[in-house]
């Protein structure tokens, strides 16, 4: 057997087989890199939206975002809303709206999501109430961005005033009753 052409080859099969842990390493530094920035993005959001954040919407309430966080990981990246809605308005709403906006540096609507605050039985939220929620949005990268920032929205349904019938239906009296009896000492 000729071992010749395996004298050539051996020199290449070991640069192969050396420059696979390189290409791992460079790929592990690029994600603790990723990873390292988004901590980093993270602690700047987390000093810049301490708090709790009100915001009135004339004739359709109060939200109140009690706590905002940026959360996930590297090409995972979304804002989580802990907030409570109240009615401020003058009657009863039926239903609300309570949007989470991801905007970019121009101000871009880049990502929301909505809630839906409903009663879950047939009755409005009255007035002064509150219904207590949480939204998640994607950022999609605008994290990273210089100037990106987030906005609430909320839009709300007021409960109508009945409408009167045409023609008005007369109303019937109640058949009259007797009154109860009473049997005392019975014992």
């Amino acid at each position: 057997m000729d071992l010749r052409p395996l004298r050539h080859a051996l020199p290449l099969l070991l640069a192969a087989a050396c420059a696979t842990p390189v290409a791992v390493e460079t790929q592990e530094d690029e994600r603790i890199l990723e990873l390292r920035r988004f901590q980093e993005a993270q602690r700047v959001f987390r000093e810049q939206n301490m708090g709790v954040h009100q915001f009135d919407f004339a004739g359709h309430g109060r939200v109140t975002v009690r706590q905002i966080t940026l959360e996930g990981f590297p090409g995972n990246t979304y804002l989580k809303c802990r907030f409570h809605y109240q009615n401020r308005t003058d009657k009863p709403v039926v239903q609300s709206w309570v949007s989470l906006d991801v905007l970019d540096g121009e101000g871009r609507l880049r990502s929301t999501q909505s809630c839906h605050l409903i009663v879950p039985v047939p009755i409005p939220i009255a007035r002064g109430s509150y219904y207590a929620d949480e939204l998640r949005t994607p950022t999609y990268g605008v994290h990273l961005e210089e100037g990106w920032t987030w906005r609430i929205r909320c839009v709300s349904d007021l409960q109508e005033d009945e409408e009167p019938l045409d023609p008005p239906v007369e109303e019937r009296g109640l058949p009259k009753l007797r009154a109860p009896l009473f049997i005392k000492n019975r014992g």
